[in-house]
């Protein structure tokens, strides 16, 4: 790029591809410019179209690949679709940023990656929870070893109470398996895992277990996984996440121990542990934006040559302690 805004098309123009659009305007930068929508669906497509204030929509995502005028494509359609749109954008030559998680499975993003490679096209990942001030703020934190030092173990806790676990309307498909839906292990704890590798470091050694209560009505998808996670450092660290409990705030997030003291760092705050501070709570700084606009500048700075923290090769390793997780829960 030589200045001129990097020209995006949206494929998907669900909850994910308007947010995207609504973060490119919050950015208001120059460096992204959304010049298309694309949807299958041609009545909502229109009128999203007049709500984003983006003239130009299209349903045939072959004939926006072909547009010498379009830089970069953002996939922000159903999961099953990642691959096999990504796949053919690398092949055209377009730039892609694409929604969590990248892929159905690591082989998925394999092709993925390989096809971005040949092309010599950018292949970058819209985790959100990568961008979250939390995760800037305790990454500084473990790498400075500040108030609480070398760490010696490690806990991180998410989850929400859904015991019918699914979405409305056409969002519908992300708790339905069917339709490349899932459960929360991947379709939240991706989340959480890849901030969790931002922040503490990469994983070598799944061991997960799940739990259903006897209140959350379906049996098809997992309801709360409970996995020890062995990073390459060698720290243990505790996951929980759940869709069948309503962690409160001051239960939910990291809690970070080391050999000077501890932390807890969640939606309530963050409050230290020493010998002299017992709870004094911390500031987390506020980010300069919204974390699905930070992703957004990331990708457009990855693709100047400013790498970013969630590129297809770093995201590809989310998905495989995903994948790695429901192979420990399937085999013990």
């Amino acid at each position: 790029m030589t200045g001129a805004a990097l020209r995006l098309a949206i494929v998907g123009v669900g909850w994910a591809g308007t947010r995207q659009t609504e973060s490119v305007g919050e950015l208001g930068d120059g460096t992204l410019q959304v010049v298309c929508l694309v949807d299958p669906d041609v009545d909502h497509l229109t009128d999203r179209s007049k709500v984003l204030g983006v003239e130009r929509i299209c349903s045939d995502l072959p004939e926006i690949l072909a547009d010498p005028d379009i830089d970069a494509v953002s996939i922000c359609s159903p999961h099953r679709f990642h691959c096999e749109q990504a796949v053919a954008a690398a092949e055209a030559g377009k730039h892609i940023l694409v929604e969590k998680p990248m892929a159905m499975d690591v082989d998925e993003a394999t092709r993925m990656i390989d096809a971005a490679s040949k092309a010599h096209v950018c292949l970058y990942v819209a985790e959100s929870a990568t961008y979250q001030p939390v995760a800037s703020f305790l990454r500084d934190v473990v790498r400075q070893g500040r108030w609480i030092g070398e760490l010696t173990a490690a806990s991180v806790s998410a989850g929400f109470r859904a015991p019918a676990y699914g979405y409305p309307d056409r969002r519908a498909w992300l708790a339905q398996p069917e339709h490349g839906g899932t459960g929360t292990w991947a379709l939240h704890g991706i989340h959480t895992i890849a901030q969790m590798r931002y922040v503490l470091g990469e994983v070598a050694v799944v061991y997960a277990h799940q739990h259903r209560a006897a209140s959350f009505e379906r049996d098809d998808v997992e309801a709360t996984v409970s996995a020890t996670l062995t990073l390459d450092s060698g720290l243990m660290v505790q996951l929980l996440q759940t869709a069948e409990t309503k962690i409160p705030p001051m239960l939910a997030g990291y809690v970070l121990h080391g050999d000077r003291g501890s932390l807890h760092a969640g939606p309530a705050g963050c409050r230290i542990f020493t010998d002299e501070d017992h709870g004094t709570l911390v500031d987390i700084p506020a980010a300069r934006h919204s974390e699905h606009a930070l992703e957004l500048e990331a990708f457009a700075a990855t693709v100047a040559g400013v790498e970013g923290p969630t590129t297809g090769l770093s995201e590809r390793r989310s998905l495989a302690v995903v994948e790695a997780g429901y192979e420990s829960m399937r085999t013990g």
